[in-house]
C-alpha cells in the first residue's frame, strides 16, 4: 500500500488510484438536492487537493514540453494554470462556499486527467503493436480487451 499526500491509502496500481480519484471527482461535481455533510466535503476536498498537488508537477512538465503555438500545448497550460488558481483558493467561510470550492477542485482534477498522457495507455498500445508485428491475433485481442477495461476504469467521465 502506498500513501498519497492526501493521506489516501491505495493499492499499488494506477487503476486503483484512478478509480478512487474518479469517484472523488464524481462526488465533488455532483449536484444533490441538499448540501452534503461538512465532514464529507472536507474529506473529498482533501483527497482532491492531494491529487492536484501530486499531479501538477507532471502536468507542468508535460505542458512545458509542448511547443508554445501548439493548440494542445496552449490547452494544457490553461488547464495547469486553472488548477493552480483553484489550489490557491480556500474553501471560504460556510458550507456552501466549501461545496463550491470542492466542485472547482473536482473539475480541475478532471481536466488534468484529460489533458495528461496516460502511461498505462501507452504501454497497452505498444503491447498491441507488438502483437500486430508478430501477427498474433490472440495477443491483439487480449491487448484490445485490456485497453477497453483500462479505458473504462481509468478514464471514465465523472
Amino acid at each position: 500500500m502506498d500513501t498519497i499526500n492526501s493521506g489516501l491509502k491505495t493499492e499499488d496500481t494506477a487503476t486503483a488510484m484512478s478509480r478512487y480519484v474518479a469517484d472523488a471527482i464524481r462526488r465533488a461535481i455532483a449536484r444533490p438536492a441538499a448540501l452534503p455533510r461538512h465532514e464529507d466535503v472536507q474529506e473529498t476536498t482533501s483527497c482532491l487537493r492531494g491529487f492536484l498537488e501530486e499531479l501538477l508537477p507532471a502536468a507542468e512538465a508535460h505542458a512545458g514540453c509542448m511547443p508554445p503555438t501548439a493548440p494542445d500545448g496552449e490547452g494544457a497550460r490553461s488547464v495547469v494554470d486553472a488548477a493552480r488558481r483553484v489550489l490557491a483558493e480556500g474553501p471560504g467561510d460556510g458550507l456552501r462556499s466549501a461545496v463550491l470550492h470542492m466542485r472547482d477542485l473536482g473539475r480541475a482534477c478532471h481536466e488534468l486527467r484529460v489533458a495528461l498522457p496516460c502511461a498505462q495507455c501507452a504501454y497497452l498500445k505498444a503491447d498491441r503493436r507488438e502483437a500486430e508485428r508478430r501477427e498474433d491475433t490472440g495477443g491483439m485481442r487480449d491487448a484490445a480487451t485490456r485497453m477497453g477495461v483500462h479505458q473504462r476504469e481509468a478514464h471514465a467521465a465523472p
